[in-house]
């Protein structure tokens, strides 16, 4: 019998983003929206299992408001089970009035927590599945939590064997103090699993999965900082009767964080960065860094620029490293005909020496005020 999951990490429901007070709220909001939009692709992709491995939530502890809403979105899930898995931002405290204790006594009964390292059997669910969870406790650890599965007997007569691990992968995460629950593609083979359903890194794993590959990061599924570059995303994993895994990533964020680095020496520099962000991109955060050197008059027209594409941006992040450009008219204008400061710029200037001749000018002009 095939199985069709949806796998998903890091929603980080309750993030603040206090670093973008203009946007703050849209941003916040725009996770539940998102969570919103997984259930939606996975009812539509007919999923029978809908896996969220950690960091559904950004804290331990939450607003009662924001757990509400997050249960009431999963509620929608037409499938057979939803399995959430504790991760380092949202780890089990043991206090039944914290996150998950509010989430339990809310949901509905297509959804299990995966608070034990123990073997879940999910065929009490018409799943024929058993599901081996390492669930976090702490926000840091130096170690892993699937070393238990490696020893325990698998039972041959359960059709799929699925892992869910929340932490950083050897060579693929960027945790080089290894303090993320730190875990290797060996370690994770060695446990005897048909799928392992990881979460924690803000990107996708594999980049380009093959034939052979059994583990899985999907990223965020909703981008959260210039820091994360990519679109979001999610996989649909298909596992036939033979245990063959046809994953598919699928596009899922409402917001896009872009870097852009521009030399500008003309107006038609300008011109270039107005056409380019002329329209697609109102959900878009844009930092957007400027070098090179203008004439004065176009140089203050950045301010018009700035105003523009604020204007077709969702948010923008302007710095601006464009120097004045000394021209013939400013050294004609700022000194004496014959004077020697006149004949060094202007010498610079007829060669072309860019560098040099900003450089003069600024000195002479200071020694001469």
């Amino acid at each position: 019998m095939p199985l069709k999951i949806l796998h998903t990490s890091d929603v980080h429901l309750g993030m603040k983003f206090a670093s973008y007070p203009d946007v703050q709220l849209k941003l916040s909001e725009a996770r539940y929206e998102t969570l919103g939009k997984l259930v939606k692709l996975a009812n539509s992709e007919r999923c029978e299992l809908f896996v969220i491995a950690g960091d559904l939530f950004h804290l331990t502890s939450v607003a009662k408001g924001q757990i509400h809403k997050a249960t009431e979105i999963l509620k929608e899930f037409n499938g057979k089970l939803i399995v959430i898995l504790p991760g380092n931002h949202d780890f089990l405290t043991g206090d039944r009035a914290d996150t998950w204790g509010i989430l339990k006594d809310k949901a509905g009964d297509n959804l299990l927590l995966l608070e034990k390292k123990e073997v879940y059997d999910l065929r009490r669910y018409d799943l024929d599945v058993h599901m081996y969870p390492a669930p976090c406790d702490s926000k840091h650890s130096e170690i892993n939590y699937i070393g238990w599965i490696k020893d325990v007997q698998k039972d041959n007569n359960v059709k799929y064997h699925i892992g869910i691990a929340h932490g950083s992968l050897e060579g693929f995460s960027p945790d080089f103090d290894k303090k993320y629950y730190p875990m290797s593609v060996q370690e994770l083979r060695e446990c005897g699993i048909d799928l392992w359903l990881m979460g924690h890194t803000h990107i996708h794993y594999p980049e380009k999965p093959g034939e052979r590959d059994i583990i899985f990061y999907p990223s965020t599924p909703e981008p959260d900082g210039f820091d994360c570059v990519h679109e979001g995303g999610t996989w649909i994993i298909d596992i036939d009767d033979d245990k063959k895994i046809r994953p598919q990533l699928r596009t899922t964020g409402n917001y896009r964080f872009l870097h852009d680095e521009v030399t500008v020496n003309e107006a038609s520099d300008l011109e270039r960065l107005k056409t380019k962000y002329a329209s697609g991109y109102s959900k878009t955060l844009l930092k957007l860094k400027l070098r090179g050197r203008l004439p004065k008059e176009e140089y203050n027209s950045l301010s018009d620029l700035k105003k523009y594409l604020e204007s077709q941006l969702f948010y923008l992040q302007f710095d601006n490293e464009i120097a004045e450009k000394v021209t013939l008219d400013d050294i004609n204008r700022t000194f004496t005909e014959g004077s020697f400061p006149h004949m060094l710029l202007t010498k610079l200037a007829e060669n072309n020496e860019i560098e040099a001749l900003q450089i003069a000018h600024d000195l002479l002009v200071e020694q001469k005020q």
